[in-house]
């Protein structure tokens, strides 16, 4: 049965969301589902995206804040 986890407080950091996504897959959620860590954010796309790669790409965190700092741009 896929695990996916859901809610949560808003983070300090993106880092910190990015670190909650990997953490959860890394125990095995199958995915995420994210609310104000992405629409509350300067840039949602490029959070979208960043936490995107981590899913289904498999990218580290350092992977995918790289890849958000370079989408916010």
């Amino acid at each position: 049965m896929p695990i996916v986890i859901a809610g949560g407080p808003r983070l300090d950091t993106f880092r910190d969301t990015l670190r909650l996504v990997h953490d959860a897959l890394e125990r095995g959620a199958s995915g995420v589902d994210m609310g104000r860590n992405i629409w509350q954010d300067e840039h949602p796309v490029a959070a979208i995206r960043a936490v995107r790669s981590i899913v289904h790409e498999k990218h580290s965190v350092d992977e995918a804040l790289e890849l958000y700092e370079d989408l916010a741009r």
